[in-house]
Parts: C-alpha cells; sequence; structure tokens
C-alpha cells in the first residue's frame, strides 16, 4: 500500500538511502496540477527495479507543465518519479494526457504509465494502463493494458516522434483506447469488453516514469525527463 510522507518524511527517507540531501532542498510532496490535488510518491516499492522514488524528481513549470525526472547519482543509484491523485473513485468517463516528448526517443529500458489503481484488489486492483516503453527493446511501443481479468496487454503500437494525446474511455462493459499524434490524427485504437473491464470502485489516477530493468546491462540508461502538459477527466453521462 502507498503511504504520503510530508516534506520531512520525504527529505528523510532520501538520507536513509544514504542521499546527502539538505531538509531546505526536498519539494512538498503534495501539489495541485490541472485542479486536481495530487501526491508525489516518497516510498519505496515496485515498480521498476531501483525502486526509490522522490518528490524532488516531480516538478511543475511557469507554463504549468508536469515534469517528471529518473536521475542517477555519482555512484549509479537511480531515483523514480510518480503522481498519484489524492481523489480516488473516478468512476466510468474519459481520461485524457498531453504528453509533450517525444517518447520515442526515450531509452529502451525506460517506461512511462498513465494509468487508474484501486487498493482494493478486486479487479485487478482496477488497473487501466497506458505505457510507453520499450521493455528493454526498440521500437518504443504505446502500450494499452487491463488487468481486471488478468493480465490482459490489448495491443502495442509503434510510438511516431513527437508530442501525442493518450486517452481511455471507461464505460459499463468497454474500454476504449486511442492515442492521438501532435496533429490530431488518430495513431492506434482498441477496445477491452466484458470481463476485462473492471467496476468502479476507490481508484485513484496516476502517472509515473521508471526503469523497467528488463534487459542486462539496464544499469547504463542514461537519466531523462518526460513532460506532460495536461490531464482532463471528462466524466460519463450520468
Amino acid at each position: 500500500m502507498k503511504k504520503v510522507f510530508g516534506l520531512v518524511g520525504a527529505a528523510l527517507l532520501l538520507v536513509a538511502l544514504g542521499w546527502n540531501v539538505p531538509l531546505a532542498t526536498a519539494r512538498p510532496s503534495t501539489l495541485t496540477w490541472r485542479g486536481y490535488n495530487w501526491v508525489a510518491r516518497s516510498v519505496s516499492g515496485s515498480p521498476g527495479a531501483p525502486q526509490q522514488w522522490s518528490p524532488n524528481n516531480v516538478s511543475i513549470d511557469g507554463a504549468g507543465r508536469l515534469h517528471l525526472q529518473v536521475t542517477r547519482d555519482k555512484k549509479g543509484r537511480y531515483t523514480q518519479a510518480e503522481l498519484d491523485s489524492v481523489r480516488n473513485g473516478w468512476g466510468y468517463g474519459t481520461y485524457r494526457w498531453r504528453v509533450d516528448s517525444s517518447v520515442a526517443g526515450l531509452a529502451p529500458e525506460y517506461v512511462l504509465g498513465l494509468f487508474s489503481y484501486s487498493q482494493d484488489p478486486a479487479y485487478g486492483h482496477r488497473e487501466i494502463d497506458i505505457e510507453a516503453s520499450g521493455w528493454g527493446s526498440t521500437p518504443i511501443t504505446w502500450d494499452y493494458t487491463t488487468w481486471a481479468d488478468g493480465h490482459f496487454p490489448v495491443a502495442r503500437t509503434p510510438a511516431p516522434a513527437g508530442a501525442s494525446t493518450q486517452q481511455f474511455e471507461w464505460t459499463p462493459g468497454q474500454l476504449t483506447w486511442t492515442s492521438f499524434d501532435a496533429t490530431g490524427a488518430v495513431i492506434a485504437t482498441a477496445t477491452a469488453n466484458g470481463a476485462d473491464v473492471p467496476v468502479p470502485g476507490d481508484e485513484s489516477i496516476g502517472i509515473n516514469l521508471w526503469v523497467c530493468g528488463c534487459e542486462t546491462g539496464w544499469q547504463n540508461t542514461p537519466p531523462t525527463e518526460v513532460v506532460i502538459s495536461d490531464f482532463t477527466f471528462t466524466p460519463a453521462p450520468a
């Protein structure tokens, strides 16, 4: 289960792990972005081979864009980035992210995740994923996955260069994923139905960037950053 640390707690965790981080440099773990309140993860654990996370790797610039970083210190230790919504129980509707970075240029060990997740294990934790990764090899693909009836990889589509918009629409008995390129043209779309569609519960929304450790030599993966300029949620009609 995920826990939330405050400013001091996040810094103390980094110190305990061997990072020499003054308290004054640690970023707050809670922030507001695109009209919603979020928590930047600080608790260690999966996913990712390094399994370390810090609020210092999450920031919002002057234009309101979200920055997620994976950093690497002089000893080769990686720290990842995750942002989770304070709100839960989002329910049916359309979830949409504008990804400004060209994920086609990511090192293949990186995973950018846009997802729903519930602490309740029912329906596979209500996990619905859009992920950009090569899982250790090229090309980088946009992957759609649902876990409601076990791990079901719905589709993988090579990611074109440039910005993109990613969304999934969650309705009773159906999930529809769609990816758009920078011009608004559809890159890919896919659906899942029936038992592969969760029923809403206490799901939150998450965004993360992590190192999968999928292939030998992943420890040589360079640090990186992904920029996301927007997130919107449109509830399904009552």
